[in-house]
């Protein structure tokens, strides 16, 4: 059933990018299309995602577990970022800023939710909706500083009031206020949000449509790289959970969200800040490919 679940998100996320890369190959999404979908996306899309998801309920028995997830989240942002640093040194600036986005932010979303909830249920999904919104806090922070040069306050400033960040922001009033979000909003941002998946794999296939594969394919750096995020990652949080003698749902859940591989944010982010843009597709790719032996590993030998 787990593997099934696996399997299938893969398999879609394949045949979405298949279709990106026909669109590309005919020129029904070119350059400039491709640029206009990543602002959609960013400015758009994504943001409505990102609000949408912070409205879930819970119960008052696992508040607890609740504060626990926001803190072990924001420990895995903040370190997981530290502990790649040092394992890319020897690889060339732009292609380790792509990789060390790629290894701290995967696809917790599309993939990470149904496979949560195929092994964790209901109470997974609460975690995993926690473990989601710091990613969305970090990837509108740490993850711009990656791709942009910041060099003083004020463009410090003008990250703070991008799009995600004042989603995110949003987000966490109508969690923490319990704000009711009418139905017919909520309905909608849904809808909307619910295409950034989709229109990103799109980008990513017509963004493969035109890249080299010889080059890439032949860089062993994507392979390292692919191992460090699908194995080494979730297996390093293993190794903390038992020295800490932390074996609670909150934690299983976060060992299985960091074991997704690198998320469709990485190359929408290339792609909007033209950096590494066929690096990235790779990546995201590859990754995704490999993670359909790597994440059945990870639910038997770590969960």
């Amino acid at each position: 059933m787990i593997l099934n679940t696996v399997v299938k998100q893969i398999a879609s996320l394949f045949i979405i990018s298949v279709i990106g890369f026909y669109c590309g190959k005919k020129d029904i999404i070119d350059e400039n299309f491709s640029n206009q979908l990543s602002k959609l996306l960013l400015e758009v899309t994504l943001p409505l995602l990102i609000i949408s998801s912070f409205s879930f309920t819970y119960e008052r028995a696992i508040v607890n577990n609740i504060v626990k997830a926001f803190i072990y989240a924001v420990l895995i942002f903040a370190i997981t970022p530290l502990m790649v640093k040092p394992l890319l040194m020897k690889i060339g600036k732009e292609k380790r800023d792509v990789l060390q986005f790629a290894m701290v932010f995967s696809n917790c979303g599309f993939m990470g939710f149904p496979i949560t909830q195929s092994i964790f249920g209901n109470e997974g999904i609460i975690y995993a909706s926690i473990f989601n919104m710091v990613f969305n806090i970090f990837v509108w922070t740490y993850g711009i500083m990656l791709f942009s040069e910041i060099k003083t306050i004020r463009e410090i400033g003008k990250i703070l009031k991008n799009p995600g960040i004042i989603s995110a922001l949003i987000g966490i009033l109508i969690m923490i206020f319990s704000i009711k979000v009418p139905s017919v909003f909520q309905d909608a941002m849904k809808a909307v949000g619910g295409l950034t998946t989709p229109i990103s794999m799109l980008i990513i296939g017509s963004l493969l449509s035109k890249s080299n594969f010889k080059n890439l394919i032949n860089d062993a750096s994507m392979y390292y790289g692919t191992f460090i995020k699908l194995l080494f990652i979730p297996a390093a949080l293993y190794i903390v959970s038992i020295f800490l003698k932390e074996n609670s749902i909150v934690m299983k859940t976060f060992i299985l969200m960091q074991a997704m591989p690198a998320g469709a944010t990485t190359s929408l982010f290339a792609e909007n800040f033209n950096k590494g843009k066929e690096y990235s597709v790779f990546i995201v790719s590859l990754s995704t490919l490999f993670s359909m032996l790597t994440i059945p590993l990870i639910i038997k030998f770590c969960l």
